[in-house]
């Protein structure tokens, strides 16, 4: 039996593929299943498993940082994702294996079938490398553990290209297909660049989407206030409203549970 753990932040999601692997495959068995991206780390950095489905994109905790965060591991891993280029390109220059959400039942039986294949075959560790290589993040482990900063962003304008250090950002605000960036010093930048791109580069730095129309650096989280539904204030005095699916995740974070 190949002991098996399903990590994604969307109980449904989890749900429905714990399904599909009972009702398909009796060699994998699923030992546990998480909704926390924090609760899951600390599991695998305490026990050993065969294969780990993980989620892409996850809140306060990305499926590749949890990986980074972990340093080294022995399990294969099968990404779960809505479409996201950037991602799939990362993984696939890896030579890691990912399942597009909704997920066929076809596809996941392939894609069970090459873990069988190459179980005890790959070189998992030189997989992560490649992995942390291609989103920029530190592979030495020292790196890791001072927390060194990645690269800078580009930003791309009429007649010029701006870099910015993500700590510079404190958060990103959509209109339509425009993001507003709002930095630390005050000023605003408009990208013509949608809230998905800068979530794809910024959430393996630290930040969070509390609502569909905000990006966040968590660093510069002031407070939660309960009113009018629910808000966080930043440190320069800005509230940014707070989705009704993601304030459960948000109190948890504030009580150090994710």
């Amino acid at each position: 039996m190949f002991k098996t753990v399903i990590i994604d932040d969307e109980l449904n999601c989890v749900e429905v593929l714990e399904i599909l692997i009972k009702q398909n495959f009796d060699d994998i068995e699923i030992v546990e299943k998480f909704t926390s991206s924090k609760q899951a780390l600390q599991y695998l950095e305490q026990n050993q498993v065969d294969l780990v489905f993980l989620d892409i994109q996850m809140p306060f905790m990305t499926g590749i940082e949890l990986l980074h965060r972990l340093g080294r591991y022995n399990f294969n891993v099968i990404f779960t994702t809505a479409y996201d280029q950037y991602a799939i390109s990362a993984i696939k220059l890896s030579a890691l294996d990912y399942l597009l959400k909704p997920i066929d039942e076809e596809l996941l039986t392939h894609a069970i079938q090459k873990f069988r294949k190459l179980k005890g075959e790959t070189n998992i560790q030189q997989q992560l490398t490649n992995l942390l290589m291609q989103y920029n993040l530190p592979t030495n482990p020292v790196q890791i553990q001072s927390g060194m900063p990645g690269n800078k962003i580009a930003v791309g304008f009429q007649d010029k290209i701006l870099f910015y250090d993500p700590q510079e950002i404190l958060y990103c605000q959509s209109s339509d297909n425009y993001t507003t960036i709002v930095l630390t010093n005050g000023e605003k930048i408009i990208a013509s660049k949608t809230m998905r791109y800068f979530e794809d580069i910024l959430t393996p730095q630290g930040f969070i989407r509390p609502h569909q129309s905000y990006i966040i650096n968590s660093k510069y989280i002031q407070q939660y206030s309960k009113k009018d539904g629910g808000f966080l204030v930043m440190t320069d005095g800005s509230s940014i409203p707070v989705s009704r699916n993601r304030k459960e995740e948000i109190l948890m974070m504030f009580k150090g549970e994710i």
